[in-house]
């Protein structure tokens, strides 16, 4: 029999891996990347949806009603943002060490996970660095531009903040799919408009390219997300955030095995130890935290992918 403990760890790191499959798709699609973003909200609203109606998870307007859901809808969304303009548009190493440093900026949050959950998830971000400065030793300072620098540092802040906002959402009784599906639709009424102006009108023949692209991400990234947002409570920000290398992980591999990038053994040797202290971070601190307080498990109830719906009805 699974405990929540087991349920919380596992869809966490399942989300991992979905994750990773979103960052290899990014590569693969053609166009802008908010055109690409764009299509990607839009199909991840109707698959967010359907997930929602199978766990009975009421509107997707319910968490506008909300403060905190408002505030987990709009940071979201910029997260989206932000996640497909630096996979899109920036190198291997400044992408990872984005990454890496979000278990970092996450334990600003002091959202509590126990010492030993904390300092493994420190102790990722700070391997995973030192991989990446392996990797990136032969290239100039000169060739990361400011930009590029400044969209990075955007990205952890918003993935902390949409990370810290969704938990607090949950926290108070809002389901977590309709928070993911809230998010969803939001960025497709903001998006979609740049989609067809960027791919339409600048280039009609990039639209199958950033559909195909954008379906891969819609179906891997909505599913994590739904995963992940129920999940958050049980086992907070810190570690949640520190699981982020388990996603690096499989980004480089799949990369390697796909795309066919080039790594050096060492920071592949980091990648693969920064990627399991985040996952240790992941099961100490859920331990931790619902051996004093169970009830941080209940979110996990009423978001089963693959159980029936509430009512016993077949949808």
């Amino acid at each position: 029999m699974t405990t929540s403990r087991d349920r919380a760890t596992i869809d966490i790191l399942v989300s991992s891996v979905l994750f990773a499959g979103c960052n290899i798709a990014w590569r693969y699609g053609s166009g802008p990347a908010l055109g690409i973003v764009g299509i990607r909200v839009a199909a991840g609203a109707v698959i967010a949806s359907l997930i929602g109606r199978r766990q009975g998870a009421g509107a997707w307007t319910a968490p506008l009603r909300v403060a905190s859901g408002r505030r987990a809808v709009i940071i979201s969304v910029l997260g989206l943002i932000a996640a497909g303009t630096m996979f899109r548009s920036l190198d291997g190493p400044l992408a990872g060490l984005a990454v890496a440093c979000v278990p970092a900026v996450a334990l600003l949050v002091r959202d509590r996970s126990g010492r030993w959950a904390t300092a493994a998830a420190l102790g990722s971000s700070l391997v995973a660095v030192i991989g990446l400065l392996a990797a990136a030793g032969g290239v100039g300072r000169e060739s990361i531009s400011w930009g590029a620098a400044i969209v990075s540092l955007l990205f952890v802040g918003l993935e902390v903040g949409s990370l810290r906002t969704s938990e607090l959402a949950v926290e108070e009784g809002l389901h977590p799919t309709a928070v993911v599906t809230s998010s969803m639709v939001v960025g497709a009424i903001v998006l979609l408009p740049f989609t067809f102006v960027l791919n339409l009108l600048h280039d009609p023949g990039a639209i199958w390219g950033a559909i195909g692209a954008a379906l891969a991400v819609a179906v891997f990234g909505t599913i994590g997300r739904v995963l992940r947002t129920a999940a958050l409570p049980a086992a907070g920000v810190t570690s949640v955030a520190a699981s982020s290398q388990v996603a690096a992980l499989f980004t480089a591999l799949g990369g390697i095995v796909l795309v066919g990038d080039a790594v050096s053994p060492a920071s592949l040797a980091a990648t693969v130890v920064a990627a399991l202290l985040g996952a240790t971070a992941v099961v100490l601190a859920t331990r931790w935290r619902l051996a004093r307080q169970p009830r941080l498990a209940d979110p996990l109830a009423g978001a089963d992918l693959l159980g029936p719906h509430p009512d016993g009805r077949i949808v």
